[in-house]
């Protein structure tokens, strides 16, 4: 969590998806939103549910990058849940993750948590519709929230890119949401606010009980599955990175979380 100078934009060609992407340069920060439920929020104190900004935010800052997490949260599920620092560099905790929420629901109160923002996003990470599974209708509960999410973000910063996870599932209805968000991301993405889909359920092993998973219990990221995760996320923003100013080194410490309520 720091302060950051006004962004400015040019257009430069990056990846298939992002090319001819305008993306912001000489930014002392790079803003960036985690959204989504208990696989953004994580917290519970009885195991290492760090979720995938914890491995996702040291990775950036070993690369170079100067980022800020924002949101209105700072805590997980269990309010004693730590996030250990590394290296001597403070986890920057803040997020906009709320445990067992449904898609629709984080977006009806993202105007009103966007309040306690300190900043515009530059980039969006969402990761929604795990707790809609059981929906009979994915359009209106998972394909419009999303829609909607997006515009909203649209205006607290008009460029700003999102990118959007699909389920951590290689099967059941995963497998029929996934085409509906992939459509729908490619609709309504522009060349000055990407949208673009990231497939964090390649390579993904959910089922707990299976030598090498990725989950706890199914649905929440053990150690290995929050690595797996930074890792699809790191990959699909490196090419939106090259837009910021030159890689900055620095180590500056960030305060520690409160300990508000969620």
């Amino acid at each position: 969590m720091k302060t950051h100078h006004h962004l400015h934009i040019v257009t430069l060609l990056c990846s298939t998806f992002l090319a001819g992407a305008s993306l912001p340069v000489n930014a002392d920060t790079i803003n960036i939103l985690p959204i989504g439920d208990s696989i953004t929020q994580g917290g519970r104190a009885d195991r290492k549910e760090y979720t995938y900004r914890y491995p996702l935010f040291y990775k950036l800052k070993d690369a170079g990058h100067d980022v800020n997490f924002i949101g209105s949260l700072r805590t997980g599920l269990n309010g004693d849940a730590k996030w250990p620092d590394k290296n001597g560099v403070v986890f920057d905790p803040d997020h906009e993750g709320h445990y067992g929420w449904k898609t629709a629901a984080v977006r009806d109160k993202l105007a009103g948590w966007s309040a306690g923002w300190e900043a515009a996003p530059d980039i969006a990470l969402i990761h929604l519709g795990t707790n809609d599974q059981g929906s009979k209708d994915y359009n209106a509960d998972i394909v419009q929230p999303l829609k909607d999410m997006v515009a909203f973000l649209r205006t607290k910063n008009p460029r700003v890119a999102v990118f959007i996870g699909h389920l951590n599932f290689n099967g059941g209805n995963a497998v029929t949401i996934r085409p509906l968000v992939e459509a729908m991301a490619k609709e309504i993405s522009t060349k000055e606010s990407p949208v673009v889909t990231v497939a964090t359920y390649e390579g993904w092993v959910e089922n707990p009980d299976q030598a090498g998973s990725d989950t706890f219990d199914w649905a929440h990221p053990n150690e290995q599955g929050q690595a797996k995760m930074a890792d699809k996320w790191f990959a699909a923003i490196k090419p939106l990175l090259t837009g910021f100013a030159a890689p900055s080194k620095s180590t500056k410490r960030v305060p520690p979380p409160s300990n508000q309520n969620v």
